[in-house]
């Protein structure tokens, strides 16, 4: 996650209620983890920079023993800050899939090796679609919606993530399927046959 987004992220959900850095960890892995992902050290250390600017604020409340929670808030400027962000465009889209970029230099790999790849990434797939639709039904999830419009944004954004692994399992079957059909090339073919020609000009 960079640290634009996930700026407004965090802005974005103490709009919905002030709470502590530990529980903003749990919203992240609950509401929008199908699409974002946030460690607990880059939310304390954005809601620090958050602190330092002016746009949150915190508030230390004593605890019957244990140690005092600190509570954030958005100020006036934190939620000017987010308006200004859900308005603004949306900048292109970057995709980096390190299973994709394995499979580019997979040609002479052993078959069982990229079959053994295909298979790690469908059982991740299986097991996320698994979690989100497992989302879908957590009404705790829901209930801090502050009307239908929201939550029925926030079951898009889930739904999003299925379609995605749906479409991803469907994928991978194809290709597997298409690679079974192309029997692989010899180690090293194609820089031998180059320097075949280069020595017979």
């Amino acid at each position: 996650m960079n640290s634009v987004s996930l700026r407004h992220a965090i802005l974005g959900f103490l709009e919905l209620e002030p709470t502590t850095g530990y529980t903003l960890r749990q919203r992240f892995e609950g509401s929008v983890g199908s699409f974002w992902t946030a460690t607990q050290s880059q939310i304390y250390r954005e809601l620090h920079e958050l602190e330092r600017g002016g746009l949150v604020a915190a508030e230390v409340i004593p605890q019957d023993g244990k140690p005092p929670r600190k509570v954030y808030r958005n100020t006036a400027a934190g939620r000017t800050e987010l308006q200004a962000w859900l308005a603004a465009p949306v900048g292109p889209m970057q995709l980096r899939d390190p299973f994709l970029l394995k499979l580019v230099f997979a040609a002479e790999a052993p078959p069982e090796v990229v079959e053994g790849l295909f298979e790690h990434y469908e059982a991740e797939l299986l097991q996320r679609r698994a979690e989100y639709r497992a989302r879908l039904g957590m009404a705790e999830i829901f209930a801090l919606a502050r009307s239908e419009r929201e939550a029925e944004l926030w079951r898009l954004g889930i739904e999003n993530g299925l379609a995605w692994c749906e479409a991803q399992l469907a994928w991978a079957a194809i290709a597997r399927a298409r690679l079974r059909a192309v029997p692989p090339g010899p180690r090293g073919r194609r820089r031998s046959e180059k320097k075949g020609r280069g020595s017979s000009s």
